[in-house]
C-alpha cells in the first residue's frame, strides 16, 4: 500500500498580488531593455501605478477580515468592541 502526503496532492498556489508583481517587473526590464526607456522613467511610473493599485490589493485581501455592525451590542460594549472600531488590522 502506498501512502502519500495530502500536501502533494494540492496544487501550488501563487497569489495574485505576486503575478502583478512579476509582470510588472518584466514588463520594466523590457521597457528598459528593448526600447531604451531610462531607468528613472521606469522607477517613477512604477512607483505612481503601484500608489493607485494598492488600494485595490486592499479591497480583494478584505483589508484583514474586519466586518463592522450598524447594530449595537445588546449585552453592552466590551473589550472586542473597541478593537473592532479603532480600524487597525493587528
Amino acid at each position: 500500500m502506498e501512502s502519500r502526503s495530502s500536501s502533494l496532492d494540492r496544487p501550488v498556489h501563487i497569489p495574485l498580488i505576486s503575478w502583478f508583481f512579476g509582470l510588472g517587473l518584466i514588463a520594466a526590464l523590457v521597457a528598459i531593455f528593448f526600447f531604451n526607456v531610462s531607468i528613472n522613467t521606469v522607477a517613477y511610473y512604477g512607483i505612481i501605478s503601484f500608489m493607485l493599485g494598492s488600494p485595490l490589493f486592499f479591497r480583494v485581501h478584505g483589508h484583514c477580515g474586519h466586518q463592522h455592525n450598524a447594530t449595537p451590542n445588546a449585552a453592552g460594549p466590551n473589550d472586542n468592541d473597541s478593537a473592532r472600531r479603532s480600524g487597525a488590522c493587528h
